[in-house]
């Protein structure tokens, strides 16, 4: 229950840093996770928290890399193949080779194989690292897709030359031809194995489908148990089970290609679960090392060997990050073959080089070094860590600065949020034109107009501003029409009744909402001596009550509330038309709410069927200016892509919620 409840606690502050990191952007999200991790090593239930290092390649790694792998593109691998396996082999081999027999030469504490062992944790790259600065600052589609699975296959290599150099420290004896022929076995018998296991696994989801049996329980936790079942049998037999989990992952995103059409909502749901599950592990990795880092410190403060000072682990972190950065830098410039040349090949080589972040699966690893070696303590775990520690923040810090310096701002090209605005404008523009169905192509309006608030978060606070003035304006009408003698004194105070009750519910706050639907079902029980018809008030939202609530107070008295409603809910209008320009975002939240009222007081039912036409006129429009700028060449494929996924999920989204647009 306790290893429960401190998983519970690392994953809350997983949740924690990505809302941080969506709020502060300059900020890369691993030092969020890092320094919520290091709070959270303050606290009491983590004074003895100990996660086995055996279960991180297993638990952790595997799933992962297996991820990584299905969303691949094969395609670009063909391509790049050599290129890929000159910098995920040839670069990682030579760096191990050369920065660890200079590691061995200055730190002479450290055994060669060790320092082999270090250099294979620290070379392998995480793209997803530097992401987010390629968002603002985009790198070239070839970059991409070189750097996107370099940083599966030097995963790969370099958990083998791990294994192969922490086995050599153990046992204490190294030959050159059982390395090699290990190095082979593992590697090449680990991609066949893994191969094959996923061909398995690949034909038993076809055959389930095909029987009609692939609903999201069973394929969804198929997926999801496959890493784990191919790397415990690849290790069963000797062979890498990182490389298995690769192979199989590979195979696993071939099978898309052929489901591609027939199984789109399995894919939505899949990728959906993968993202969470893998956001959540690496997540959970930088929030370890958090918690690791002021234990690994205090036992390096209390160690009695001077070598082991953490500012010469510093100084020697950063002198791993430099060497094997200019070797990166050289190799990038000289060995990748470019099919597009330009006059840039120094300013894409740096690019490259700066771009070779490390992150969760060097993290990973470093948690993976054995406790216990020979059955004693192993005294170079805690340094291992911390300058595998030191070497990923580097990672981190180096790129955020100097990326942005090196690329063009994204804002000088193809902005997306921008077309995202002209996508949805084209929508609402061609559904004004409606003269039909009115009624039905304002919901759908209304709908998206909400979307913009992706582009520009609503201030809840102006909304409420506006909402009171929306109020005012509308009381000010109705004294009007009382002073100009159109409507009773009666029906002056009724109407304030019901402007007050409209104005209380408006903010939809969950109190409000509890005690409107308690007066709503008291009365409605009372005038129909009715239980079920007042407990069916009560579980009817207030805001699809009020309006039938007021009007049956009007006829009661003789009196129309409709005339009445139309001047307020055009003067509102009218007002609300005016703000349009400055506060776009928060004056159409308040339109929808003045609409949406307006339709249900004059009990005007919409078609639900001519609302679902009116979405799929809406999305039609959309795909139509795509299509348009990408053919003029005003955006680039990419960008379409982007776009036409977004237009997709939003059709998605409608399908499943499609009872609350005709309410």
């Amino acid at each position: 229950m306790d290893e429960v409840l401190l998983l519970a606690i690392i994953f809350a502050a997983v949740v924690l840093a990505n809302i941080l990191a969506r709020h502060i952007t300059k900020i890369p999200l691993p030092f969020f996770l890092i320094f919520l991790g290091i709070l959270l090593a303050g606290l009491p239930v983590y004074n003895n928290f100990n996660l086995d290092p055996s279960t991180f390649a297993l638990a952790v790694i595997a799933p992962m890399l297996f991820n990584e792998a299905q969303n691949s593109s094969r395609l670009w691998i063909g391509r790049s193949i050599t290129n890929i396996l000159s910098l995920a082999v040839g670069l990682v081999i030579v760096s191990v080779l050369v920065v660890g027999f200079g590691l061995h030469l200055v730190y002479a504490i450290m055994p060669i194989s060790l320092a082999f062992a270090l250099l294979a944790i620290v070379t392998p790259t995480d793209a997803s690292a530097v992401n987010s600065i390629f968002e603002s600052n985009p790198v070239t589609e070839e970059q991409a897709g070189i750097l996107q699975h370099e940083s599966l296959f030097n995963d790969a290599a370099g958990i083998v030359i791990f294994d192969m150099s922490l086995t050599a420290f153990i046992s204490g004896t190294f030959s050159m031809e059982v390395a090699i022929g290990t190095f082979l076995w593992e590697f090449l018998g680990g991609l066949l194995f893994g191969s094959l296991i996923g061909v398995l696994i690949v034909s038993a989801r076809l055959i389930l489908i095909r029987y009609n049996d692939d609903t999201p329980l069973i394929m969804v936790l198929i997926q999801l148990l496959s890493p784990f079942l191919v790397y415990l049998l690849a290790e069963k037999l000797a062979l890498s089970g990182i490389l298995a989990v690769v192979a199989a992952g590979l195979v696993q995103g071939s099978e898309r290609e052929k489901l591609r059409l027939t199984s789109s909502r399995m894919q939505l749901i899949t990728s959906n679960v993968w993202e969470i599950v893998s956001g959540m592990l690496s997540g959970m990795v930088f929030v370890l090392l958090g918690l690791s880092l002021p234990e690994v410190i205090t036992a390096m403060h209390q160690s009695p060997n001077p070598n082991f000072g953490i500012y010469k682990l510093i100084g020697i972190g950063l002198l791993i990050y430099f060497v094997k950065g200019v070797i990166r830098l050289v190799w990038s410039r000289y060995m990748i073959k470019r099919r597009v040349q330009t006059n840039r090949e120094w300013r894409d080589s740096l690019v490259m080089a700066f771009s070779g972040a490390n992150g969760t699966i060097t993290l990973s690893l470093a948690f993976s070094i054995p406790t216990v070696v020979n059955g004693q303590p192993f005294e170079f775990r805690g340094p291992l860590i911390f300058l595998a520690a030191v070497v990923i923040l580097i990672s981190l810090i180096m790129p955020t600065i100097f990326v942005p310096l090196l690329l063009p701002s994204q804002d000088a090209a193809q902005p997306r949020y921008r077309w995202v605005r002209r996508m949805i404008q084209a929508a609402i523009t061609d559904l004004v034109k409606e003269k039909e169905y009115p009624e039905e192509a304002q919901i759908v309006i209304d709908s998206l107009q909400q979307q913009l608030v992706l582009d520009a978060a609503p201030n809840l606070k102006l909304r409420r501003q506006l909402m009171s003035e929306s109020h005012q304006v509308e009381r000010a009408a109705i004294q009007k029409m009382y002073d100009e003698g159109k409507i009773t004194k009666d029906e002056q105070f009724y109407y304030g009744k019901f402007l007050q009750l409209n104005n209380f519910s408006a903010d939809e706050k969950i109190w409000k909402n509890i005690l409107l639907r308690i007066r709503f079902s008291l009365h409605i029980g009372t005038l129909y001596k009715d239980m079920s018809r007042a407990q069916d008030a009560f579980l009817t939202a207030p805001v699809v009550l009020e309006e039938v609530y007021w009007r049956e107070q009007f006829q009661k008295h003789g009196e129309d509330i409709l005339p009445i409603e139309q001047v307020g809910f055009d003067a509102v209008m009218a007002f609300l038309k005016t703000k349009d320009a400055d506060n776009g975002v928060e004056s159409n939240m308040v339109k929808r709410f003045y609409r949406t009222r307006h339709r249900r007081i004059h009990g005007k039912d919409v078609n639900a069927d001519i609302v679902y036409q009116m979405f799929m006129r809406a999305f039609h429009s959309e795909y139509e200016l795509i299509q348009d700028a990408l053919s003029s060449g005003k955006i680039n494929s990419s960008l379409a892509e982007k776009l036409q996924q977004r237009i997709s999920i939003d059709e998605m989204t409608y399908l499943q919620n499609v009872e609350m647009f005709s309410d």
